[in-house]
């Protein structure tokens, strides 16, 4: 008799432990289900702290960089992808890799680190052109030769880009160290050329960086939707 009530007890406390824990299985496959995938981007702008990169006058490289990084993940938070930046201030990123090689190799491992450690589904290297012509012109994205989904993804951005330039470019294939050493799709775009006066003027006027960020962000969604990830474009929550 004793046992059968303790068996009575034990079964009235297990069936709504098991059903409670059988509905947190439910909820967490349909929680699963609604919350957004996983939409990781590194903002890499280029040179930074002693390392001015190219510069005109008085306009660094560095800097043009970094602002458009700052605009660039402004773009892209608005459309819910979660922003990582190499750095957010005038300062380079050697500090990652405190011991080996000079402060520059140590800058460059540091970024490659950095997107390691996050797992991004891209990485988008920002930087500045200069070349002995002055008028030569025109934003150029870069791949790592040999990268398939890398060439897409330079190819999708080129083409906006392209779209809002008098000139149109061709994506060029490079072996840069940290194209090379990254395991994601990841391309290097060249805003313009700060040796050509009218790249120069555009790329100190923050509407036209915002133009060439909404341009970046076009490509890469349509590189993500071309690959298959469809869910990983978000449209706009209006």
């Amino acid at each position: 008799m004793i046992s059968l009530y303790i068996l009575v007890i034990r079964r009235r406390v297990l069936v709504p432990i098991v059903l409670c824990l059988t509905w947190l299985a439910v909820f967490g496959l349909v929680l699963a289900g609604l919350l957004p995938e996983r939409r990781v981007i590194v903002i890499d702008p280029g040179h930074g702290g002693i390392d001015g990169g190219t510069s005109s006058g008085d306009l660094l490289e560095k800097d043009v960089n970094l602002r458009m990084g700052h605009i660039l993940r402004e773009v892209l938070e608005a459309r819910q992808y979660q922003v990582v930046m190499t750095r957010t201030d005038d300062s380079d990123v050697s500090h990652f890799v405190p011991n080996g090689a000079s402060r520059y190799r140590r800058d460059l491992k540091g970024r490659v680190r950095l997107v390691g450690r996050v797992r991004p589904i891209s990485l988008i290297s920002i930087h500045v052109n200069w070349h002995k012509d002055s008028w030569r012109r025109g934003a150029i994205v870069y791949y790592q030769n040999g990268e398939t989904d890398s060439h897409l993804l330079a190819e999708a951005i080129q083409e906006e880009l392209n779209a809002i330039q008098p000139v149109k470019r061709q994506v060029r294939a490079a072996d840069f160290y940290v194209l090379r050493n990254t395991n994601a799709p990841a391309v290097l775009v060249e805003l313009g050329f700060i040796s050509n006066p009218e790249d120069r003027r555009l790329m100190q006027d923050a509407a036209y960086l915002t133009k060439q960020a909404e341009a970046v962000r076009a490509g890469l969604e349509v590189f993500l939707r071309q690959i298959g990830l469809q869910d990983q474009s978000p449209r706009d929550g209006t």
